[in-house]
């Protein structure tokens, strides 16, 4: 059976650059991803991956940790450093946001001890998602925890991602601990709050 692709390719440069938000910027941190970071021990530094305009990063800043964001949208960093800006962060917590493409994170020059997704493999196509979790791999000492927050197949969009394929994605030996479970992703269209089906995986660097 053909299992859903990733959502078609957008301009997420010209969403960001709209007069309203898209709908994944709900002006909080998804809360799944919120309550792990709460619940865990985080290692620095962290990556942000697809920080958007940057209300994860910052907020986990403020706990006190070292965070770099990074988008491939030149106009969700711009708003993030705006956030950036205005902050007031947690000593020794600091925060920096850089425009970089998600399927060549080797030239990052960062080595991250956490990865924090939040809505990023899922919109990569099946070689995109190879270049990311390649990338991911090459820049993460033994021992990161890389935590992916991915849209559900039964969100009903037709398109998403399954348990198995976000196993599938972490199946190498770069790769071990992985479990994914069930979360949710709230979106925001049109000032209409959602709760939609998602996953959760979290895995760690061989």
């Amino acid at each position: 059976m053909d299992r859903p692709e990733a959502r078609t390719e957008h301009d997420f440069d010209a969403l960001y650059a709209g007069d309203v938000p898209p709908p994944w910027e709900i002006g909080r941190p998804q809360p799944a991803l919120l309550a792990l970071v709460r619940r865990s021990v985080l290692a620095d530094p962290v990556l942000d991956a697809g920080c958007g305009t940057g209300v994860l990063a910052l907020a986990v800043a403020r706990a006190g940790h070292r965070v770099l964001g990074v988008d491939g949208a030149a106009h969700a960093i711009s708003r993030a450093r705006e956030r950036a800006a205005e902050a007031i962060l947690e000593p020794p917590g600091e925060v920096r946001f850089e425009v970089a493409d998600a399927r060549h994170l080797d030239r990052l020059d960062v080595r991250p001890r956490t990865v924090l997704d939040s809505g990023l493999l899922h919109t990569l196509d099946a070689d995109g998602r190879a270049a990311y979790v390649a990338g991911l791999a090459a820049i993460c000492p033994p021992g990161s925890l890389v935590a992916v927050l991915a849209m559900s197949v039964h969100a009903g969009l037709g398109w998403g991602t399954t348990a198995d394929d976000l196993r599938a994605a972490f199946a190498s030996a770069d790769w071990t601990s992985t479990e994914v479970t069930d979360a949710e992703l709230v979106a925001r269209p049109a000032d209409d709050e959602r709760h939609l089906p998602a996953l959760l995986l979290t895995t760690r660097r061989a």
